[in-house]
């Protein structure tokens, strides 16, 4: 295979991108935050991967709130992820903002995946989800 010709588990490459904020009563800290962006990426990944992905290729994620902000990615595994960013205080809402990029999945299998794994961490979490309009003061 020369460098022009792409490699067979790189072909039939689905894309998702979506925004939402999150809230809830209770405040979250930033390990609390973090924790979430950890888990999302292995949610979001393991419902790729049930659903037959060859290969995760990009899922990020951004969770940005009035105290800091935190960027998670995960590349190739679910249990590869990395967390990183400026922490900040408590917060009760934050947006979020998720890109996927799958190998093997339609555009619509990585959609419901995305969906599946921000619906599962925000359970978890006993997040509450809203649509990404304006900010709220």
């Amino acid at each position: 295979m020369n460098d022009l010709q792409m490699h067979p588990l790189h072909e039939g490459t689905g894309v998702y991108a979506m925004a939402c904020f999150l809230s809830r009563e209770q405040q979250m800290d930033s390990a609390e935050i973090r924790k979430f962006a950890e888990w999302l990426m292995y949610s979001i990944a393991a419902a790729s991967i049930r659903r037959g992905a060859k290969v995760i290729g990009h899922i990020k994620a951004y969770i940005e709130h009035e105290h800091g902000f935190l960027h998670a990615n995960t590349v190739g595994e679910p249990d590869d992820v990395t967390v990183d960013g400026r922490d900040g205080g408590p917060v009760r809402r934050f947006k979020l903002v998720v890109n996927s990029i799958i190998f093997g999945l339609s555009e619509e299998t990585v959609k419901n995946a995305a969906e599946e794994g921000v619906t599962e961490a925000s359970t978890r979490f006993g997040l509450k989800r809203e649509s990404a309009g304006p900010e709220k003061t």
